[in-house]
């Protein structure tokens, strides 16, 4: 199942937007956006749904209108190629009929402190991390109502057969799995299931012998026959299973006998009890996750709060930047896991990623793929979308292996089909070297490939610099000049002949300048020119982002609206501009 477009109306800094992104199950994507685009808004629309509706904050209406509607729209396609619509406004959700859905986002908070000195009203800022809700609603605490007496006594005169279960009552692992298992005590009620246990009953109380010979007599004789109840062969399954140390397939029969009749005597109890035993194994869980990050003297640890399970984090200056990120990070996955139910779970993660350092963001990507690894063992459908400015081609710390990259800030700007070409063919071996040396960087001597360029049916006359270069800086004058019409992919590279000319041109030994013209790499030119005391303007490296995004062709990806975004910031314009004037 793919899901095929999200549209988003009236949220927070969103009016309205289709965004066209084929998402596929079981796979990170990375939905990458620069800041300012409306990635929060995304996060927040999916954060105000409600079972039956869209609940947007009086604060999150578009232009805090709350006049003006909020709604949330999904487009997904079936394995049967059918294309089905599924909305959320404030007074209906389809949505939630076939997904459930987690926003994971910052619990950084700013903190304003006001004191008073002398009539005068001083505020000091601070930083606070929010409390993480690992669960809602603890449940009430209930024990079992279990006698091993009472049991032996109702049993009748071979009661002594029957195991003291006292102990696997207290192993919430093992009672944690019961909680799924509830109709199968049911089921052992049923008339004709029930009839069939007590007649194995009278079966055993008409033997003579010691708990031993009973339970050997049992194995020899009335294995089939009690596997032949059902819902008591699966209990039996599952206590063999469990981590019980029961290995006697009769043994196991008599403990789900025993744990029929503890449930049957008094069921609101039981499920209670049940219950209790589960919210004791997920807080285990719990701690255990948050010890494996706590590395600080100030430990991290759930604690109850009223009837809530929380992650208080100390003060800021008491546990560090990212064990707090890392931290909170994977609570909130923990609390993900909980509440994504059913067969297709919509994960958001919202700019976690962008600040979290190298090692913390591999073990978040590494619990990421825990998750979707556990999805897929279940049979079902997880898309977990990852909300970024940073574009993963760049950063080598995104490491998913079957990661998938969506632009959400798509641009019209259309490059040149020729320039696209050249690029996607620059590895040719009859061209390879020259285009590298001679055009996409800056090189003083001339070049003749017409008949190679024509062989390729790239454009002939770029066979020469010359004409090449010209085509490069027409562009990027009607960049700098008309802000429209231009190739983007051209102006990258203009900018980087431009970078190289002018670090060039400040060498004056002739031997330095063949070195810089055999030097690979713009940054490694630069470094060249400054080792012989030519002095590089800062934005000349900074410009790479620039310069060194666009000379590559990476096919089945948008190449061009990372790099369109990143010509219209003011900044990078101005700073392009200097470097065709230095």
């Amino acid at each position: 199942m793919t899901l095929k477009k999200i549209t988003i109306e009236n949220v927070k800094g969103i009016s309205s937007r289709n965004f066209e992104l084929d998402i596929l199950a079981n796979r990170p994507s990375l939905l990458v956006a620069p800041n300012g685009f409306g990635k929060s808004s995304f996060a927040t629309a999916f954060k105000s749904l409600q079972t039956n509706k869209l609940s947007v904050h009086e604060d999150h209406h578009h232009r805090s209108d709350s006049d003006l509607s909020a709604k949330l729209t999904i487009e997904y396609e079936n394995s049967e190629n059918a294309v089905f619509t599924l909305e959320a406004d404030d007074t209906h959700n389809t949505i939630s009929d076939h997904f459930s859905w987690f926003v994971i986002n910052s619990q950084i908070k700013a903190k304003g402190v006001g004191r008073n000195f002398g009539g005068r009203t001083t505020v000091s800022a601070s930083i606070s991390v929010d409390p993480v809700i690992l669960i809602e609603t603890i449940p009430e605490r209930e024990i079992f109502k279990y006698s091993h007496r009472n049991q032996k006594a109702s049993f009748g005169c071979n009661g002594k057969v029957l195991p003291n279960i006292s102990p696997h009552l207290e192993n919430i692992e093992f009672i944690s799995v019961l909680g799924d298992r509830f109709t199968l005590f049911d089921r052992m009620s049923q008339v004709r299931n029930q009839r069939k246990i007590e007649d194995f009953i009278s079966d055993v109380n008409a033997q003579n012998g010691t708990a031993e010979q009973l339970l050997e007599w049992v194995s020899n004789n009335k294995l089939v026959y009690l596997s032949q109840i059902e819902p008591l062969n699966e209990i039996s399954n599952i206590i063999l299973n469990a981590n019980l140390g029961v290995a006697s397939p009769a043994l196991s029969f008599f403990i789900g006998l025993q744990l029929h009749v503890v449930y049957t005597e008094d069921k609101p109890k039981f499920k209670k009890a049940q219950k209790y035993s589960s919210y004791k194994l997920e807080k285990n869980e719990y701690k255990e996750m948050l010890e494996a990050f706590n590395s600080s003297w100030c430990r991290v640890v759930p604690k109850e709060s009223g009837r809530k399970l929380i992650v208080e984090f100390p003060k800021t200056n008491h546990i560090s930047n990212g064990q707090r990120d890392v931290i909170t990070f994977v609570a909130l996955l923990y609390r993900a896991q909980k509440k994504l139910t059913g067969s297709n779970c919509i994960l958001i993660i919202d700019e976690v990623f962008d600040y979290l350092d190298d090692a913390n963001l591999v073990a978040v990507q590494y619990y990421i793929t825990k998750l979707i690894d556990k999805f897929k063992d279940e049979g079902r459908r997880l898309y977990p979308l990852i909300l970024t400015h940073l574009n993963p081609y760049y950063f080598k710390n995104f490491a998913f292996s079957k990661q998938k990259v969506y632009y959400l800030d798509k641009r019209d700007i259309q490059p040149n089909t020729a320039m696209v070409k050249l690029l996607r063919k620059r590895n040719e071996a009859s061209i390879k070297d020259d285009v590298s040396k001679f055009l996409l960087h800056f090189h003083n001597s001339e070049i003749n490939k017409r008949a190679e360029f024509n062989a390729l049916d790239l454009r002939q006359t770029w066979g020469e610099g010359d004409n090449f270069y010209r085509f490069i800086r027409e562009e990027a004058r009607k960049y700098l000049e008309d802000g429209d019409n231009f190739d983007p992919l051209a102006v990258c590279c203009a900018v980087r002949v431009s970078v190289e000319r002018h670090a060039y041109e400040l060498l004056a030994d002739p031997a330095h300048k063949q070195e810089f013209l055999d030097t690979f790499k713009t940054r490694d030119k630069l470094s060249c020119a400054e080792n012989h005391g030519v002095s590089i303007p800062e934005y000349f490296y900074l410009l790479g982002v620039i310069y060194n995004d666009g000379m590559h062709w990476r096919e089945g990806q948008d190449n061009i609206s990372p790099i369109a975004a990143k010509l219209e910031n003011q900044t990078i314009r101005s700073l392009v501009q200097q470097a065709f004037e230095a």
